[in-house]
């Protein structure tokens, strides 16, 4: 009996063995990254950012528009191969421009693919970053706000790629957020009317605003130079950097006289165009003028406040973009991609109903 009970110790041990090497943890060695791809993902909410700039009132407003615009999304796109962290977007500081009449805010999501995990055999984790997000900002268009640009900021307008597209009811266009990637960004602008809230920035702006730059390059470079030069400094120092400071002279005169000689030869229907300018590529401050789409130029454009209705209230969306950036290529991304971005053109109106309507009066 005892030689048969070690017996089955000995099989018994074997069984287990063998459970160890072929059971539940062994299967779950086997992680496919495709079976991840079609697992049923998750909505998970992100950290919530401040509310600072905003009243109470408005906030609670702003708050009823992002939670309309979240059930869109959730109606048409249920989370696949990946986990969405989502949050709502109100804060701001009002410093960064002037003249306010909208408050910015709005919907952020970032999708983070489940991923095996290469050093531990058998499992699987959330990433941990992502480059496919999808935003929907309320009165903001990428660096356009329902507010002025300040007046400390040098360049008195921003760059565009390319302009939008009219798809008659909305605007649309693509961009490559890197050239020799692909990832791809989207954007679709809902507006009053077709309306747009900027305009060009005209080549007469453009060519005055830079003369003003130079100008004042040249003047903080002789304020500087006069703090120096008083120094208590070697004959070698003190034509340093006088050679220093004629050199910054000649580097922004050029440009200036170029300024000056077009804005004098120039004809002001010529002036009066939109600006679209592309860099040399020398390293000479002054870009040139171009043709539209030509590759690498840059839409000069700022806000235009006529669009705003200004009896709405600050939280009201009087134009909204979805912001949609993807990086092609990856099985899940492409499901994100093709599943919102249908649900987004095969629901124009739905989205477009998030605009207020103009008929809201109250009290600023």
């Amino acid at each position: 009996m005892k030689m048969l009970s070690n017996k089955y110790k000995r099989i018994i041990f074997f069984m287990l063995l063998f459970w160890i090497l072929t059971g539940p943890e062994a299967i779950s060695q086997n992680c496919s990254q495709e079976e991840l791809a079609e697992m049923p993902g998750d909505w998970k909410p992100g950290l919530q950012g401040s509310t600072s700039g905003v009243s109470a009132a408005d906030l609670a407003k702003e708050k009823e528009v992002v939670a309309k615009v979240f059930n869109i999304i959730k109606e048409h796109y249920e989370p696949m191969g990946c986990e969405v962290s989502w949050s709502g977007i109100y804060g701001y500081n009002p410093a960064v421009a002037k003249g306010w009449v909208a408050n910015p805010y709005g919907f952020g999501s970032h999708f983070l693919r489940y991923l095996c995990d290469k050093e531990k055999p058998g499992q699987s984790y959330v990433d941990v970053s992502t480059p496919t997000s999808l935003y929907i900002n309320f009165n903001e268009f990428h660096w356009v706000k329902a507010a002025e640009i300040t007046d400390d900021r040098e360049e008195q307008f921003f760059r565009f790629r390319s302009i939008p597209e009219n798809k008659g009811g909305y605007y649309f266009f693509k961009e490559d957020v890197d050239y020799n990637d692909k990832i791809k960004k989207y954007t679709w602008l809902f507006t009053y009317d077709n309306k747009l809230p900027y305009r060009n920035v005209t080549k007469k702006e453009y060519l005055s605003n830079m003369k003003e730059i130079f100008n004042a390059k040249i003047k903080e470079a002789d304020q500087n130079y006069a703090v120096i030069k008083d120094r208590n400094l070697t004959e070698e120092e003190k034509a340093y950097y006088a050679d220093v400071n004629a050199s910054t002279h000649r580097f922004f005169q050029e440009p200036i006289d170029k300024i000056n000689e077009m804005l004098k030869n120039l004809g002001e229907e010529e002036l009066s165009k939109p600006a679209i300018i592309q860099s040399r590529g020398d390293g000479f401050p002054l870009s040139d003028f171009v043709e539209m789409g030509k590759q690498y130029s840059d839409i000069l454009i700022k806000p235009d406040l006529s669009y705003y209705n200004t009896k709405l209230p600050m939280s009201a969306p009087q134009m909204f973009c979805i912001v949609f950036t993807v990086s092609h290529g990856d099985p899940v991304f492409e499901h994100v991609y093709n599943t919102i971005s249908k649900a987004i053109e095969e629901n124009i109106n739905q989205f477009k109903a998030l605009l207020a309507d103009q008929s809201q009066v109250t009290m600023k």
